[in-house]
C-alpha cells in the first residue's frame, strides 16, 4: 500500500495501479479518450493530464505509476487549461454534425466539450475530411470524425487478434484504417462501436434508429451462449432497437459477440423464428429492476 495525496486528502492505495485508476478507486473522475480498462496503455489522447507536485508540467495519468508521498492535483486551474487547450485541439477538425450522429446524447466527446472547453474557436481554416473505409455490412464509418484514440487498433490486435485497424499518415495526416480494404472479420467486431468514444464507428442496423433519452433499458442474459453473459436490452416504444453489453468484471468485462448484438432482427422476422412464441418482461422486485425474457 502507499500512501497518497490526491487534492490535499491522503488515501492509501495498491501500488500496483496508476494515477488514473488510483483516483477511479478513490471516487474521483478523470476524463479520458484513449484509456479503457480492457485494453494497454496508449496515453496519446492527453485528456487525462494531472498536475503534480513539484513537476514543471502537467502528466499524463493513465500512463504516469504511483509513488509514495505522491500529491496529485486533478481540478487546479492549470489543470483545467489544459484541459481545454487539448478539447480545442481534438475540434480542430471534428465536424458539427453532432445533430445527425448516431452517438450523440452518449458521445464522450461531446460531454466533454460542455464540461471543459471553450465557447468558440479560434481555428478559422477549412476542416479536413477523411475518406471512410467499408468494414462490412454491421459496421458504419464516418472517419472525419475521428479523434485518433486508437482505441479500436488496439482492439483488433489485441482481443481480436486481426489487424483490421491501423495508423497510418504522421501529424496532421493522421489516420485509422485497415492497410488493406477488407470487411473486419471477427465474432466480436461490434464491440469496436462501443470502445468509440465519438461517432466515427456506429453500428449501420441502428443508424436513424433512435435517442438514448428515448430508450427504456432492461437487463437480461446472452442465451445464445453457455456464459450467460449479461446485457442490457434498449427498447423503443415496443421494438428492440439494439442490445448492449453490461459491465462485468469476473466474466466479460464490457464485451459480447455479434451474435447476440445483432440477434433482436430475427425477432421482428416470425416467419424465420418459429419458436419465438412471446416476449416477457418480468419484475423480480430486485434492485436489479426489470429484466426482458425472451420464450
Amino acid at each position: 500500500m502507499l500512501r497518497v495525496k490526491i487534492n490535499n486528502i491522503e488515501f492509501l492505495v495498491n501500488s500496483n495501479l496508476s494515477v488514473l485508476e488510483a483516483c477511479q478507486f478513490v471516487g474521483i473522475h478523470i476524463p479520458r479518450f484513449c484509456y479503457h480498462e480492457t485494453l494497454s496503455i496508449a496515453g496519446n489522447c492527453r485528456m487525462c493530464l494531472v498536475e503534480i507536485e513539484k513537476s514543471p508540467k502537467p502528466v499524463a495519468s493513465c500512463a504516469l505509476p504511483l509513488s509514495n508521498n505522491l500529491s496529485i492535483f486533478t481540478d487546479s486551474p492549470l489543470v483545467k487549461k489544459a484541459r481545454e487547450n487539448v478539447l480545442e485541439s481534438l475540434l480542430l477538425n471534428h465536424p458539427l454534425d453532432c445533430p445527425i450522429c448516431d452517438q450523440g446524447g452518449e458521445c464522450d466527446l461531446q460531454d466533454q466539450t460542455k464540461i471543459f472547453g471553450g465557447d468558440y474557436s479560434r481555428y478559422y481554416s477549412s476542416k479536413r475530411i477523411v475518406e471512410s473505409k467499408p468494414y462490412g455490412a454491421l459496421i458504419k464509418t464516418i472517419m472525419t470524425r475521428c479523434i485518433h484514440c486508437t482505441r479500436c487498433v488496439r482492439f483488433s490486435e489485441e482481443i481480436a487478434g486481426t489487424s483490421s485497424f491501423g495508423t497510418f499518415n504522421r501529424g496532421k495526416n493522421t489516420e485509422i484504417g485497415p492497410y488493406v480494404l477488407n470487411i473486419f472479420d471477427s465474432e466480436i467486431s461490434g464491440n469496436v462501436v462501443d470502445l468509440c468514444p465519438v461517432g466515427a464507428l456506429t453500428f449501420k442496423p441502428y443508424a436513424f434508429k433512435a435517442r438514448p433519452w428515448e430508450l427504456k433499458y432492461y437487463e437480461s442474459v446472452d442465451c445464445t451462449s453457455s456464459l450467460c453473459t449479461p446485457i442490457l436490452i434498449n427498447v423503443k416504444e415496443s421494438d428492440i432497437v439494439r442490445i448492449q453489453p453490461k459491465m462485468d468484471l469476473q466474466l466479460n468485462n464490457s464485451l459480447i459477440s455479434d451474435k447476440i448484438r445483432f440477434v433482436y432482427d430475427s425477432l421482428k422476422k416470425i416467419e424465420f423464428n418459429k419458436s419465438l412464441k412471446k416476449i416477457m418482461i418480468k419484475d423480480f422486485q430486485l434492485k436489479l429492476g426489470p429484466r426482458l425474457i425472451i420464450k
